[in-house]
């Protein structure tokens, strides 16, 4: 979802007053507050849910400049206890 958003944005012309120098010579960052909730990811087998719930995460990772360890512990923070455990078995 988030990469679509990205691609439309960068298909929008830019229009003479989004390059002009009306703020001190240089451009106003343009920067949006996204809030969604990611939900518990239950361990279902179940091929579409994964994607869908590793899509949500791609999406809410690409706004949030996390490094690869913070994304693993957030993860894990959305994830039902058996499958935490599963990840800390699988870790060993």
């Amino acid at each position: 979802m988030m990469d679509n958003f990205a691609q439309i944005l960068q298909r929008l012309p830019r229009s003479e007053a989004s390059t002009s120098n009306s703020y001190s010579g240089n451009a106003m960052p343009f920067k949006v507050q996204v809030n969604f909730e990611i939900p518990i990811f239950k361990g279902y087998i179940d091929a579409a849910a994964i994607n869908k719930w590793l899509n949500m995460l791609d999406g809410y990772f690409s706004i949030h400049e996390f490094s690869s360890r913070e994304k693993i512990v957030f993860a894990l923070l959305k994830v039902a206890p058996h499958v935490k455990d599963w990840w800390e078995t699988y870790c060993e």
